[in-house]
């Protein structure tokens, strides 16, 4: 069955043939730059260039040389604009980068050299459509592959699942390091398809790589809203209340973890962090000490417990952890020995 999304997006087609085709007015940088772009001769280019031609102007609907370019598949001329300093990303008047210009028309070798120079295959234009949005609902299954390589395992999204599509994109770029692309991407999936918990959660780790913490925490506190037994959200939430020496809050989150998985050593661990931040040595004792009977082998808490047991003056009890490390985490127990001053 045909959606009412479905059909606007096929009415959003002809509309944008229509306005692409207005590229080939091209008014602003003079005729001669133009007919060399589009023929795609870059010796002839590069002379007017030299000769005093002003690559940077651009047409009365905003567009530059390189959408010219890259509506007319001229990849050498795209080459040498990107080199003379026109931006990839750079926007129409109607918010399309060259990149749109080139899937739309099919043009994989375009969109590669594109792609390469760092072009944002999620940036949408003023009607809301992507390059992979256009890549998709165009049917070139080839450009997808083009902006989203198989590369560190990431699966081809090519005919990703029916209401999944942004989730599995935002996936694979966060899978080669485009987190910003993936945070685009992952917005997107919510603003289509709803709010979704795996999609908070996802959303709030690409803004952690991206260092944005505020928002990264208001995505995985979305992530519990959604589902209160998320324990790898209030894991995260944890983390970042810890960060910010926000100790009951992070408390609050690190006992969320264990009411859903008791088991959780490393959630008992940073529970005890959080209690030692409160400066609750006793609080802070057990939950370490249960740390450590669920992962024995665990170095932190040892390494925890006995700063603290040194400071409470039960220094044959910290003497017993420094020793375990010395056996098993050498460099570990050499720091610790500075810290306590150790022989």
């Amino acid at each position: 069955m045909v959606h009412e999304d479905q059909k606007r997006i096929g009415m959003r087609l002809s509309t944008i043939a229509v306005l692409f085709a207005m590229l080939l007015v091209f008014a602003g940088c003079g005729p001669y730059i133009q007919d060399a772009v589009r023929s795609d001769d870059a010796a002839l280019l590069q002379q007017m260039i030299d000769g005093g031609a002003n690559p940077m102007k651009k047409g009365f609907n905003g567009e530059t040389l390189l959408h010219v370019a890259a509506n007319s598949n001229a990849v050498e001329a795209a080459r040498l604009l990107i080199q003379a300093g026109l931006a990839v990303d750079v926007r129409d008047k109607d918010g399309r980068t060259p990149l749109h210009l080139a899937v739309f028309r099919g043009y994989a070798e375009m969109a590669a050299l594109l792609v390469d120079q760092g072009a944002d295959v999620t940036l949408p234009d003023h009607q809301g459509q992507t390059p992979l949005h256009l890549a998709r609902i165009g049917g070139y299954p080839n450009l997808i592959e083009v902006m989203i390589p198989e590369e560190d395992g990431v699966e081809s999204v090519s005919a990703p699942p029916e209401g999944d599509d942004w989730f599995t994109i935002g996936n694979s770029l966060a899978r080669v390091g485009q987190h910003a692309a993936a945070v685009r991407a992952y917005r997107l999936g919510l603003d289509v398809n709803g709010e979704d918990e795996k999609l908070y959660f996802n959303l709030g780790l690409s803004y952690l790589r991206l260092e944005q913490v505020g928002a990264a925490l208001a995505a995985f506190q979305s992530a519990t809203r959604l589902d209160p037994d998320y324990a790898r959200a209030y894991y995260n939430m944890g983390v970042i209340y810890g960060e910010q020496a926000m100790y009951d809050d992070a408390l609050m989150a690190f006992r969320e973890v264990l009411r859903i998985d008791p088991a959780d050593s490393d959630a008992w661990y940073n529970l005890g962090n959080s209690y030692d931040g409160l400066h609750r040595d006793d609080d802070a004792l057990s939950a370490w000490t249960n740390a450590l009977r669920i992962a024995p082998d665990m170095p932190a808490p040892r390494f925890n417990m006995a700063v603290v047991l040194h400071r409470l003056g039960k220094h044959d009890q910290a003497r017993e952890h420094y020793e375990v490390l010395k056996r098993a985490h050498p460099d570990m127990a050499a720091e610790l020995a500075m810290l306590l001053d150790y022989p």
